[in-house]
């Protein structure tokens, strides 16, 4: 396999062993569709035996997958789902960028758009209010989900399981005293996002912050982002908030639509 993009040198100092290995073998089905035991250690330099426990310890994990009859291994649906956020997220950050311009436009504030990273969300990006009091871009800054409203609405898309698996202790950590500090009060305001359809935050992130979001569905139906209206605290009444939620949701239901017709475009080209 080639080298090219792998540290070199004092670089590879530093690597771990055998997680190095498995993203070696991981990188080359990138050209090759299936491997066996012992191409994979011809690629890697170690031993039948080295590879054969990688590949079984990748196959346990739904990375790979082997071929029961010729004993190859390919590409498994853990890693096909990975590259398949991957290309999700540049999607969905392709087509919402024009309607962060809009709604930033309309409300006048910055808006952000954010995906998740467990308990954590990050902001991929942001679009600037004209106003000269503002709240600066947020694009890159990753915040716990529980303290944000783009948080907020992205875990209010998750189930109850998978809440618990996000949150296992009873505390949560706490940014500001505002910010909720128990799984029990995030459970149910989560449940209030559910029903009004719009999240809200209150310096919990940050004193001076507050903002609005909504979440962004895919086909299925899944939260696979949020997009925010972030506001100086002194600027958000209840008529403003329900106001930037209605202008959110509108713009979110449009990029929903521009996801869908993007994702059905192929199918189409096809049955033509």
């Amino acid at each position: 396999m080639s080298s090219r993009g792998r540290p070199q040198a004092s670089g590879r100092t530093y690597l771990v062993a055998s997680v190095d290995h498995a993203l070696q073998l991981l990188a080359a089905f990138q050209d090759h569709p299936s491997l066996a035991v012992r191409e994979s250690a011809e690629l890697l330099g170690v031993a039948p035996s080295t590879a054969h426990r990688l590949l079984t310890t990748m196959q346990a994990s739904g990375f790979v997958v082997q071929d029961p009859v010729t004993r190859r291994y390919s590409a498994g649906p853990a890693l096909v789902a990975v590259a398949l956020a991957s290309l999700q997220r540049i999607d969905v950050g392709r087509v919402a960028r024009p309607h962060l311009s809009a709604l930033a436009a309309e409300t006048r504030e910055t808006v952000s758009l954010a995906v998740s990273e467990g308990a954590t969300i990050r902001f991929i990006d942001s679009v600037e209010g004209p106003d000269v009091v503002r709240v600066r871009s947020r694009t890159g800054l990753a915040v716990p989900a529980h303290t944000s409203a783009a948080g907020k609405a992205l875990l209010a898309g998750l189930g109850r399981d998978e809440l618990l698996r996000l949150y296992p202790t009873t505390r949560l950590q706490r940014r500001t005293p505002h910010s909720i500090g128990s799984r029990t009060l995030l459970l149910r305001e989560l449940e209030d996002v559910r029903r009004l359809g719009y999240a809200t935050s209150l310096e919990e992130s940050s004193p001076g912050l507050a903002s609005v979001a909504v979440g962004i569905g895919d086909v299925r139906g899944r939260v696979i982002a949020a997009l925010a209206v972030l506001v100086p605290a002194e600027r958000l009444d209840t008529h403003r908030t329900e106001h930037i939620a209605v202008a959110a949701r509108g713009r979110a239901k449009r990029i929903e639509a521009e996801l869908t017709s993007a994702r059905d475009a192929p199918r189409q080209v096809e049955r033509g």
